[in-house]
């Protein structure tokens, strides 16, 4: 009960920021490819430093090279990437192969992981890390919104983080017919996959490292699951 109170007043506070979008402005459906980053040292030791968290491990760094080859197969209009190293590093490979650029969004960073839910407090997530890039990285990303991390205290803050995503990926894209790849994380992912179906955010959908998921909006202005990669 908790958590659909908290679901529904982030939400009303989102949908009430600007204007609203209605099915009436789809005019062609736009499909989202989700990918959530390849492994890194972190996902193999479970010891969450930031180098282990920014470190792709051997094995991820195959899944970046045989993601990459998978990719031939797409064509994307706009690519868009949480600010941690471990995703930057995994659609690099492919960046680079292309000469792409891709967008950093804030928003799509990792977060409501924390296991306690009911003490979370509502409110809007302050301003948290310049976000930083590496020499090698910077002719491939660029910051439309902002350079700055989200300062997320606990559960309720990250999902603010996250409807914040997820309303600004339907205002920007809503009836364009465009491709887009959005490279993630585990535990926003598979909040992000709920929220865009208009479902309660609980963590459904356990995505594995560097599968490609395809979600297709619907006439309702919602997105329907086409494929996930279990």
């Amino acid at each position: 009960m908790f958590r659909s109170i908290l679901y529904f007043s982030f939400l009303t506070a989102i949908l009430c920021s600007g204007p609203a979008i209605s099915a009436a402005q789809s005019q062609a459906a736009v499909n989202l490819f989700y990918v959530r980053h390849a492994e890194s040292l972190g996902n193999v030791t479970h010891v969450h430093s930031s180098y282990n968290d920014n470190t792709l491990s051997d094995k991820g760094n195959q899944q970046a090279a045989a993601l990459t080859r998978k990719l031939d197969a797409y064509q994307f209009d706009h690519i868009i990437v949480s600010p941690k190293h471990r995703a930057l590093k995994t659609i690099m490979p492919y960046l680079k192969k292309y000469g792409l650029v891709a967008e950093i969004w804030p928003e799509l960073d990792e977060c409501c992981w924390q296991k306690s839910r009911q003490s979370s407090s509502a409110s809007r997530p302050g301003r948290g890390d310049r976000i930083s890039l590496d020499a090698y990285m910077k002719a491939y990303f660029i910051f439309p919104h902002s350079e700055y991390e989200y300062k997320t205290r606990n559960y309720g803050d990250g999902i603010f983080q996250l409807l914040k995503a997820t309303d600004l990926i339907k205002r920007r894209f809503a009836g364009s017919g465009e491709n887009i790849l959005i490279v993630g994380h585990y535990h926003a992912g598979s909040r992000i996959f709920e929220l865009l179906q208009g479902l309660e955010p609980v963590g459904r959908y356990k995505l594995k490292n560097a599968r490609i998921n395809h979600l297709q909006e619907t006439g309702d202005g919602n997105f329907r699951v086409i494929n996930f990669n279990q």
